[in-house]
């Protein structure tokens, strides 16, 4: 048993076969996502919680750090296995024409999103020339964006999903893409939020429901294993 999956010891009633279910398939065109991992979220690194903080209001501190060996492993696994790395930010200004990502920014008028370098890719996973970066207005990297028509166009078929909040950013490109019919893992270590709660009690409502929550290890191991399909783009 996961250790986010022991905050359910006592209320598993309800969930069941949700829990249970088999694992999905990788299939034969994955693709990865990495959600908002950028300095908003990160800080600089070395800072505690405080200091963090104190940089950018939205910072999850040393645990974004934390986090970044592990999206990096993933990443270079998907890109020996050929498979399409995407990664988002916030679109900048988005608030007065679309509203906050979340409610407590309606309310502010200087968004530390806005910030200078506040979107900022962190040199350790930065993209590489060609990948996708799609900056976007709402939580969900589907919300408003190209995304779908990337995919559609690469022929993915099936999205892993790593980086911040778990409980926000990352879940709701989650749900829309269990929404959208695509099999959809979530890389445990390679995603963070603010609070450990908050990490694992979201780790296992989207593996009870949504996805397939695996560790870095086991999602390195399928991809160094995967023989994908090139997409057909013409």
């Amino acid at each position: 048993m996961q250790w986010w999956e022991e905050l359910f010891r006592d209320q598993m009633t309800g969930y069941g076969e949700m829990v249970s279910r088999r694992p999905q398939s990788l299939g034969a065109r994955p693709a990865l996502v990495v959600v908002d991992v950028v300095r908003s979220f990160l800080s600089s690194r070395g800072q505690t919680m405080e200091e963090a903080v104190a940089e950018f209001p939205t910072s999850c501190g040393p645990v974004g750090w934390e986090a970044v060996p592990h999206i990096s492993a993933v990443i270079e696994a998907a890109r020996r296995a050929g498979a399409p790395v995407i990664y988002t930010s916030a679109l900048p200004r988005s608030a007065e024409p679309f509203g906050g990502t979340v409610k407590g920014e309606l309310a502010r008028m200087n968004n530390p999103m806005d910030w200078p370098r506040a979107q900022e890719i962190p040199d350790e996973i930065a993209p590489k020339p060609g990948e996708l970066v799609i900056a976007k207005p709402k939580a969900s990297a589907f919300f408003c964006t190209p995304i779908l028509a990337y995919l559609h166009r690469q022929r993915v078929d099936s999205l892993i999903i790593t980086g911040c909040t778990t409980g926000g950013c990352v879940r709701a490109t989650v749900i829309d893409s269990f929404s959208w019919g695509y099999p959809t893992f979530v890389v445990e270590e390679a995603c963070f939020d603010r609070a450990r709660l908050s990490h694992g009690v979201n780790l296992f409502e989207m593996n009870a429901k949504y996805a397939d929550v695996v560790s870095v290890d086991a999602m390195v191991g399928l991809l160094n294993q995967a023989t994908l399909v090139e997409a057909a783009v013409r």
